[in-house]
This record gives C-alpha cells, structure tokens and sequence, in this order.
C-alpha cells in the first residue's frame, strides 16, 4: 500500500471539507441577509460550516489517524442529533404559531360573516322604510 497516496487522499478530503464549509456559511449567510432564513437556522448552518472547517483542516494538517476518524465520527453525530433537536423544536413552534393565526382568521372570518348579515339586515330594513 502506497502512504503518500493514502494521505494525499486525505489531504484532498480536507481541502474538499474545507471548500464545502466555506460554501456553507457564504450560502447560509447570503440566505441571511436577503431575510429567507431566520437567525435560529443561519447559527445552525454557521455551526455545521464550522465544525466542518475544523474537520477539514485537521485532515489537512495530520492526515489519516483512527482515532480521529473515531472523533470525527461521534462529533458529527452530536451535531446530526442537536441539529435535529433544534429544528423539530423550530418547526414544531412554527406549527404552533400556524395553527394559533388559523384560529384567529377563522375568528374574523366569523365576525365578518355576521357583521355582513347585519349590514343586509339593516338595508332590507331601510328599503323597507
């Protein structure tokens, strides 16, 4: 087996983290500032691009050992796990809030409807007069 191929594959897996951790945060940031993302998901995209800019220049620098495979493993799926945790709470908030303002404009609609009604009760009744 051929150690300098072996690391020149992690070295090129680095730079590719690196480059996809740059790509993140720009996307996540540009997403930002045009108000089509909202703070809670910009810090967690923020948090993944910098773990993986972490990751990539750790398989930059060191190359391939099996305890940093281990690592990087058990850190990328406690991040999955809070990131999943996170944005279920998001979401389910979002639901809530959803439901909340269908409930309002049911409410309205309601009122309106019965506003109309008494609106046509009153111009039958000055037709009438």
């Amino acid at each position: 087996m051929d150690w300098f191929n072996v690391l020149d594959t992690w070295f090129y897996l680095g730079l590719t983290l690196v480059g996809i951790a740059i790509l993140i945060f720009v996307a996540a940031f540009f997403r930002y500032a045009r108000k089509k993302m909202s703070d809670g998901f910009m810090m967690i995209w923020f948090l993944i691009s910098v773990v993986l800019l972490f990751v990539g220049i750790v398989l930059i620098a060191k190359g391939y050992s099996s305890a940093m495979v281990v690592a990087v493993v058990a850190v990328s799926c406690a991040l999955l796990l809070i990131v999943i945790f996170i944005t279920s709470s998001m979401v389910s908030e979002l639901m809530m809030k959803v439901r909340e303002l269908a409930m309002q404009v049911a409410l309205l609609n309601q009122e309106n409807d019965s506003m109309l009604q008494q609106i046509n009760k009153l111009k039958e009744q000055e037709k009438d007069v």
